[in-house]
């Protein structure tokens, strides 16, 4: 307030009624509005933004300072809203050094009350008794007979980056359950993503899920770097499938395009070899050489065509593993330990959901399976089925 502001209020308390007595009061104001505020400091910040930024800790000070803008109409400092930030970050995320510290522990305690799960702990010794950390696996017992007992013989792969103080890369092993759902099976972190980390990360689970050479199994990935060399040679007689969200970011590199993009989609999802050679036809024509440069991908990984069938599973995209990459964005801007017991209890969660969700089914087959059933059985009133007179019928 201007010193030379005539406005105040001045009120007591009364001892009788215990309230606030105004006893002298001057509305008039002589100075001008500002947006700035001494009391709406970092401590402030740090208690009123406190829910926010453990919903959302990947928020950065930009955000955050908008937001304060937005809402209290004041303005704040960028240092005064990072040091808000990063108090509240160091209560919930912890010390990163005191948890990598506590990695043998963390393992010793998951093994103790998950019998059967598989726990691995990985450090480099670099001489004088320093070790280093180098990995960390972990596949629950739950895991392991949930996708053995319930879910399809497809098993889709993926890495992304962790994006909080502690960097290195998440590997993931995601299947589809029975109403054709997510389901996480195993993950990792590493330092780095190459075909090193990828093959001991592939032989942890093909241990932990009795793989052997990956027959009657099939592997979706999106060609990451020494990706393809790990699963050929771990699970060398696995059908391989890659993304095909993957391949159009790569091939419409140089066939841009709504029209083109709409015709690889048709190509992608189509059903038999006749059905695609017709969508290839088609998309010869939007530019010369288009079709050689798309089919230089092998077909047999990205069309719905060539797909074997036993694996009741026709996904030509990652999106399982994207799915749980999204899924668990918040806890990959955490420090190491919070970061994956986050993910164990959104794991555990789920699973008691799924539970619960399975006993309203009206039947023994799954709601989304009851509907891909009923939609085929409509498209199958519109035909006509006429007997050929020797060994079969036409359609």
């Amino acid at each position: 307030m201007h010193p030379k502001c005539p406005w105040i209020l001045a009120a007591s308390k009364d001892g009788r009624s215990n309230n606030f007595k105004v006893k002298r009061y001057c509305p008039v104001h002589k100075c001008y509005k500002t947006n700035k505020n001494k009391l709406c400091n970092s401590k402030y910040l740090a208690k009123h933004y406190r829910d926010k930024i453990v919903c959302q800790p990947n928020m950065n000070v930009w955000e955050l300072k908008k937001l304060i803008k937005d809402e209290l109409d004041m303005y704040v400092g960028r240092s005064t809203v990072h040091r808000a930030r990063a108090k509240i970050l160091k209560e919930i995320i912890g010390d990163v050094h005191a948890e990598f510290k506590r990695l043998y522990d963390y393992r010793d305690i998951l093994l103790q009350t998950n019998p059967g799960t598989t726990c691995v702990v990985k450090v480099e010794d670099q001489g004088e008794g320093k070790l280093v950390f180098n990995s960390f696996y972990v596949c629950f017992y739950a895991m392991k007979k949930g996708w053995s007992e319930g879910c399809k013989r497809i098993i889709g792969i993926d890495g992304c980056f962790l994006k909080g103080i502690c960097k290195g890369q998440l590997l993931i092993a995601v299947s589809k359950d029975g109403n054709n759902q997510m389901f996480p099976i195993a993950w990792a972190i590493v330092e780095v993503e190459n075909s090193f980390t990828w093959t001991w990360f592939l032989k942890c689970v093909t241990h932990d899920l009795e793989l052997q050479d990956g027959r009657d199994l099939t592997i979706m990935y999106d060609m990451q770097k020494g990706l393809l060399k790990a699963v050929s040679e771990v699970l060398p007689e696995s059908e391989h499938r890659w993304c095909a969200r993957h391949i159009l970011a790569n091939w419409s590199k140089d066939w841009r395009g709504l029209e083109r993009r709409n015709n690889f989609w048709r190509c992608a999802r189509a059903s038999c070899v006749a059905e695609l050679n017709f969508h290839l036809d088609s998309l010869n024509m939007l530019g010369n050489g288009i079709c050689e440069s798309l089919l230089r991908y092998n077909k047999e990984t990205w069309c719905r065509a060539y797909f074997n069938c036993d694996r009741k599973c026709d996904i030509i995209d990652n999106n399982m593993c994207e799915t749980f990459n999204a899924w668990i964005l918040a806890a990959r801007h955490k420090t190491i330990i919070t970061m994956l017991e986050e993910i164990r209890v959104k794991m555990m969660e789920r699973i008691g959901k799924l539970r619960e969700f399975a006993d309203t089914w009206i039947c023994d087959i799954s709601p989304i399976a009851m509907k891909v059933y009923q939609d085929n059985m409509a498209q199958s009133m519109r035909c006509t089925i006429k007997w050929n007179g020797e060994y079969g019928y036409e359609v």
